[in-house]
């Protein structure tokens, strides 16, 4: 799991934010299930936070 939370979230810093989470996770051959515990994983980390300013509900920390 490690390294596919390494791999969404260099997709998600790529992504800024136009396509939503689940797609972005989909796109890299993700189901929805395991995409959402790989934000949950990323958010324990705190690597990520939410956010509402974009079609995807999350961006990576600064």
């Amino acid at each position: 799991m490690e390294e596919d939370k390494k791999k969404y979230l260099e997709a998600l810093r790529q992504n800024k934010g136009k396509l939503d989470e689940r797609a972005l996770g989909e796109s890299l051959g993700f189901s929805k299930e395991y995409t959402d515990e790989l934000i949950e994983g990323l958010m324990s980390d705190e690597k990520i936070e939410y956010s509402t300013d974009q079609n995807c509900g999350y961006k990576v920390k600064a």
